[in-house]
């Protein structure tokens, strides 16, 4: 058999559909389904907090005025 023109028309056409599908399968099975989620926090989390101060061990922190690079 001989590959003409129209075999190799209709064969890309045929890979074009069928990538084509594959491609709507995947975005829609991956796709977010854009619901908020509805965890119950109060039920599953304990956090008590008696202390309103921040704490830094052992590190530093500073502060720097970064100078810009255009001419004045």
């Amino acid at each position: 058999m001989t590959i003409t023109p129209l075999v190799v028309i209709i064969a890309f056409l045929i890979a074009a559909v069928i990538a084509t599908v594959a491609a709507i399968f995947l975005v829609r099975s991956y796709s977010m389904k854009h619901k908020p989620v509805e965890y119950p926090f109060d039920e599953f989390t304990k956090l008590d907090l008696r202390e309103k101060s921040d704490r830094f061990v052992g590190r530093n922190v500073t502060s720097r005025v970064i100078e810009s690079s255009r001419k004045r």
